[in-house]
């Protein structure tokens, strides 16, 4: 699959988001809540960290969930930048586009997926603290857990998941 498209929801797919009615697997939902209209196959699978990501986004287009969408030529401004700059310096995450999309509830799925897919079983313990998470505040508490059950299990990649939370975690403020 052609990894420069860019998926969008189709009505379909925005219906899907509010009801549950397809029941889709976990991964699928949440592959289908990171679809924006604005990412490439390639970045998705970046923010995913999940190589079989086309095979999910194939799925969800097969669904009529999503629609391609050509991918816009580069603005000159942003020629030669990295797809995925997350970073947790404060002064390199300043300088992100402004389009990029923060919001509580993107961090909150990306890491009750990232933590279900790293943690095995174990992420059973941290689930509901996560799913009840709010404020920005109560989302860092509930990663430290994370990281603590992280560290217990001997996942290596605990860095590369905080990078993408903090990436989708909106400002304080």
């Amino acid at each position: 699959m052609d990894s420069n498209w860019m998926p969008g929801k189709t009505a379909a797919g925005g219906e899907e988001i509010a009801t549950r009615a397809g029941r889709l697997p976990p991964r699928l939902r949440t592959l289908l809540i990171l679809v924006d209209g604005r990412r490439t196959l390639r970045q998705l699978g970046e923010l995913v960290a999940d190589p079989a990501v086309g095979e999910g986004l194939t799925e969800l287009l097969a669904r009529g969930l999503i629609t391609p969408r050509p991918v816009p030529a580069p603005h000159p401004s942003h020629a030669g930048e990295p797809a995925s700059r997350a970073s947790l310096d404060p002064k390199t995450r300043a300088t992100a586009p402004a389009d990029r999309r923060r919001s509580l509830a993107l961090a909150r799925f990306y890491l009750l997926d990232a933590m279900e897919q790293s943690l095995r079983t174990r992420d059973v313990a941290i689930r509901e603290q996560l799913r009840q998470a709010t404020t920005r505040d109560e989302l860092l508490q509930a990663f430290a857990r994370c990281r603590v059950i992280a560290a217990e299990v001997g996942v290596a990649h605990v860095t590369t998941i905080e990078m993408r939370f903090m990436d989708m975690l909106p400002e304080e403020g």
